[in-house]
């Protein structure tokens, strides 16, 4: 893995701070404290940033937003992948028939960004913002890894703060290739978005590994339904698939009263599987074999 250069880690925690709490301006501090940047480090490098056009800084407040120049490079990367665009405006309806949260997540080699966030439809009310990361680290990312290069499947493995067993882990992906969805708990999910609110502040290497580690395999992933037992349904995630067959994207809904019988889970999560077929067929992607 190549060495990261701190400038520039330093530059990317800026501007994903400001995504994740769009419509914010932050001072020089808030932003130093967040990032966990010396002041010294953060003003050189937002001085970078406000003369590329990246970001601004009010006169008066002193305090500083995003950007017009992200604009442009937002509508680039929207052009790049349109997968992202068309699943942003299906999740809208979506969410008003399920009565849940939907949200598009994208993945990247360490991370699940959320990239588009629906109206909200549950009663639970928004859990995330578009522009969050959690870590992509098991058991979290099942719906991405179960279709992804062996290579990519050993090292999100490799990143696990658990002990896990493989097999285990093996069959759960399994599961979700056969199904075409993956399933999760209320009770994992719970604990997962109680520790993601300390990780969206800027988190080092300890913050990560509590989060991942706050929820396991086992209370977590939903392999296998019965018809007729009732689930505390935590999410049904269903991958949108790109003109290589890859699942970098998916739809995720979540926010479901407790007590769904096992006929209601399957047919929550088929009809989130359709909408992300949906997606997958109106924007070339193609199926993997």
């Amino acid at each position: 893995m190549a060495r990261p250069a701190p400038a520039a880690a330093k530059a990317l925690k800026i501007i994903e701070l400001l995504v994740a709490h769009r419509g914010e301006q932050f001072t020089i501090s808030d932003i130093a404290r967040r990032t966990g940047s010396s002041l010294g480090s953060a003003h050189a490098v937002l001085a970078v940033l406000e003369e590329a056009g990246y970001l601004t800084r009010h006169p008066a407040r002193k305090t500083y937003g995003l950007g017009p120049a992200l604009v442009s490079a937002g509508m680039a990367a929207l052009e790049q992948h349109p997968a992202i665009r068309v699943a942003a405006e299906q999740i809208t309806g979506l969410a008003a028939e399920l009565h849940a949260d939907v949200v598009v997540t994208a993945a990247t080699p360490v991370d699940i960004v959320f990239v588009a966030v629906g109206e909200t439809a549950s009663r639970y009310g928004r859990g995330f913002q578009e522009g969050e990361r959690v870590p992509l680290d098991p058991p979290l990312g099942l719906v991405f890894m179960a279709w992804a290069h062996p290579g990519e499947v050993e090292a999100w493995l490799e990143r696990s703060p658990l002990a896990l067993d493989r097999e285990q882990v093996q069959r759960s992906l399994a599961s979700v290739r056969e199904r075409g969805y993956a399933l999760g708990l209320a009770s994992g999910i719970k604990r997962f978005s109680d520790a993601a609110r300390s990780f969206a502040e800027g988190a080092g290497a300890e913050d990560r590994n509590a989060l991942a580690g706050s929820v396991s395999l086992h209370d977590y992933d939903l392999p296998v339904i019965e018809p007729d037992r009732t689930y505390d349904l935590g999410m049904a995630s269903a991958p949108v698939f790109d003109a290589d067959r890859r699942a970098l994207v998916a739809i995720t809904a979540s926010g479901f009263s407790p007590g769904l019988t096992g006929k209601d889970v399957t047919a929550i999560a088929e009809r989130v599987k359709a909408c992300a077929t949906v997606v997958t067929k109106q924007t070339r992607g193609r199926f993997p074999a």
